[in-house]
């Protein structure tokens, strides 16, 4: 299938007025699952999660027009019929694309950690951000972040801790190893160049507001 876009499905101020999606319609059969990968890349791990569980709704949100043409070369070529993709700054694309208690599972792997001062407005990480993701997940939904930045997964933990809703799910807030991790191209590259990889996980949890109602 060929890709058609318009000046507004392009890099730039654009992405704030219209996004590219593919394929389009709905993302998810009503009441089903529905996980999300916010900067999927190659698409190895978001590929791979839909080719193991073919029942579920995936969704990729890439901002790099050159890997979703990629990603979407790769789900036709494999004949996935549950994976979406959204050509889209994340920041908008969560309160743009997915309604309140839709989503099962967020995942954010190894996004840029920006470690300049002056790039960190470009982080996809900030208190909007995961308040949002809140807002999306469905009770007992959770959210992972991998990095192999040790000072932006610091910087990540204290801003997911903060974040009302949210409760951490591993027994140390950061983990440098958690059984079934798939092995993502970016993943084994780092660990080649004697990288340690660190992961979160949190679950959306009742807040004290919403634990008070009768």
């Amino acid at each position: 299938m060929a890709i058609q876009r318009t000046e507004t499905t392009q890099t730039g101020p654009a992405w704030r007025r219209a996004a590219f999606v593919y394929p389009a319609g709905p993302m998810a059969a009503e009441g089903g699952r529905l996980v999300v990968e916010v900067g999927p890349g190659r698409g190895d791990f978001l590929l791979h999660m839909a080719e193991a569980d073919p029942l579920t709704s995936f969704a990729g949100i890439e901002i790099k027009g050159k890997r979703v043409d990629k990603i979407i070369r790769r789900i036709e070529r494999k004949g996935l019929a549950n994976v979406t993709v959204i050509q889209d700054d994340a920041r908008d694309a969560l309160p743009r694309h997915f309604a309140e208690g839709t989503v099962d599972e967020v995942h954010i792997h190894f996004p840029d950690p920006w470690p300049k001062k002056r790039h960190t407005k470009h982080r996809p990480i900030n208190e909007d951000f995961l308040r949002d993701c809140v807002r999306a997940l469905k009770a007992g939904g959770t959210i992972d972040f991998v990095t192999d930045h040790r000072p932006y997964a610091e910087l990540a933990a204290e801003l997911f801790v903060r974040t009302e809703g949210l409760a951490g799910c591993y027994r140390n807030t950061i983990e440098t190893e958690v059984p079934n991790a798939f092995p993502t191209f970016f993943s084994e590259k780092w660990k080649s160049e004697g990288r340690r990889i660190y992961y979160q996980r949190y679950r959306k949890v009742a807040t004290r507001r919403a634990s008070a109602r009768p």
